[in-house]
């Protein structure tokens, strides 16, 4: 029996009957249109063996034979699992049997006798219309299990097993599907690097594969997927695929591979090897699309989490430094407040010793050069101590307004309802740049801050009237020591 859902011509036919002459024409007849092709046997014996080198998709049985009955030939088949369709194709008269044949799991019963042409038409359609619907069977029952495993991969990803787990048995329950024959998942950095695999039905080739893609190899049906903008690529087995690590599973399957990819963000690709039919069922490839959603949004989740996993962290560490720097800027306040007392008393002495006040007021400066680095040092250790928040920036602007004196400086914005996911202290950061604007500009009279969205990214542009920055400095006015009146 064929493992896949597609109608796939020709259809092999199985027929069982004691009369050789039987056989002869009824091959005969249902192998006139190309669409069928019949397997004949003179005995039970002779069928079963057939079965196991020619796997059929319609049994057509006569019902008296020597050894075994056309009946008992349907229930022997039925009662070890075999489901493809049985047509007992036997004499007039015998409506019993017909009832019985139903009953015990025939699809058709079709009566021998009459003119030979409308007989063996009406056998024909009969093997035909058989063979249909027990491929829509096929694919609603190998549907369904597909869909099934779509939700199991939805409800592991918001489970408590980790990704290792829950990748790896993904790819082990998608091959136990008929039809499958093996799953990979290919994720990459965002330098395109490969960094991990996971795999099922692959065993014997995937270390050969590992070192092929971490070379920069890439199969031509991992490229086209990443290439590919919607739905999955279909790849037949030709002489581009020769060089596949996978090529001796590939030769007897087709490939589905679509890239992995949520909100913008490329994961890797997603790939089975499957028979033709299923590979070239719309319903398949969009249930395949979902399966490969599915896994990207999981991706996407654990992302998340890690990063979330390191900000914590990351928080954890800055708060212990943050109280760290407290206790040291403390100490050196005070030892700062003594220095200064003293500072003052020599102010006083090098009125009387004009030769020291040079080195006095040298003093004053270095002194207050550390309590600039002091306030610097308090105001930045503040970053990274809150997690990031969704600030409005005409919010900020407009307590920037109220809280701060800017004289007749007129602030214009248009930023509208723009947020930033941020850090709380980036509010400080737009009140320096004002700042540096109003003391640098000299001739400022009005700042604009606007917002410019482009294709992949947005720019806070904050600018003035002023005098502007000579273009040597462009680039290292934020480094500090830079300019006049450095600071914050």
């Amino acid at each position: 029996m064929h493992g896949n859902t597609h109608p796939l011509f020709p259809v092999h036919v199985l027929h069982v009957d004691d009369d050789p002459h039987i056989l002869e024409i009824t091959r005969a007849f249902l192998e006139r249109s190309g669409n069928i092709r019949v397997f004949s046997c003179s005995s039970v014996k002779e069928a079963f063996a057939q079965l196991t080198e020619h796997p059929a998709d319609v049994f057509i049985s006569d019902y008296e034979m020597p050894e075994m009955s056309g009946l008992e030939l349907l229930q022997t088949i039925r009662g070890h699992g075999c489901d493809i369709p049985f047509i007992l194709f036997t004499g007039r008269g015998r409506e019993s049997v017909a009832m019985s044949a139903i009953n015990s799991g025939a699809t058709f019963y079709v009566q021998k006798g009459g003119d030979p042409r409308s007989q063996y038409a009406e056998l024909s359609d009969k093997v035909m219309k058989a063979y249909r619907q027990y491929r829509d069977q096929l694919k609603i029952r190998h549907l369904s299990r597909i869909f099934q495993v779509l939700r199991e991969v939805s409800d592991t990803i918001h489970g408590n097993e980790g990704k290792e787990e829950i990748f790896g048995r993904l790819c082990s329950r998608i091959t136990s599907e008929p039809g499958y024959q093996n799953m990979h998942i290919v994720l990459f950095d965002t330098n395109g690097n490969v960094t991990k695999v996971y795999h099922a039905g692959l065993e014997d080739q995937i270390r050969r594969y590992l070192s092929y893609v971490r070379a920069g190899n890439r199969t031509s049906c991992y490229t086209k997927a990443l290439q590919h903008q919607s739905g999955p690529v279909i790849c037949a087995p030709d002489e581009t695929c020769s060089s596949c690590p996978f090529y001796s599973d590939h030769i007897n399957g087709y490939t589905l591979t679509v890239r992995l990819e949520h909100a913008g963000t490329v994961f890797g690709i997603l790939s089975v090897t499957l028979d033709h039919g299923l590979a070239e069922d719309p319903d398949e490839q969009a249930l395949f699309v979902d399966v490969a959603r599915e896994i990207s949004y999981g991706l996407h989740y654990f992302h998340f989490q890690e990063e979330h996993t390191e900000m914590e962290k990351l928080i954890g560490t800055n708060k212990k430094l943050d109280i760290l720097n407290t206790i040291t800027r403390h100490d050196i306040k005070n030892e700062l407040t003594v220095q200064l007392f003293y500072y003052d008393n020599l102010l006083e002495l090098s009125k009387k010793y004009p030769e020291i006040e040079a080195d006095v007021k040298e003093l004053g400066i270095s002194l207050n050069n550390v309590q600039e680095h002091l306030m610097f040092s308090d105001v930045y250790q503040k970053i990274g101590i809150q997690k990031p928040q969704w600030l409005s920036i005409d919010r900020i602007i407009e307590n920037i307004t109220h809280a701060h004196g800017f004289g007749s400086v007129t602030i214009l914005h248009t930023t509208g309802p723009l947020e930033v996911y941020t850090d709380p202290m980036f509010g400080k950061i737009i009140i320096n740049l004002v700042e540096n604007a109003l003391m640098h500009g000299c001739r400022v009279s009005t700042i604009q801050i606007r917002f410019v969205e482009q294709v992949d990214c947005g720019l806070l542009i904050i600018e003035d009237d002023g005098m502007g920055i000579p273009d040597t400095k462009k680039k290292i006015i934020f480094e500090r020591g830079v300019g006049r009146n450095t600071g914050l």
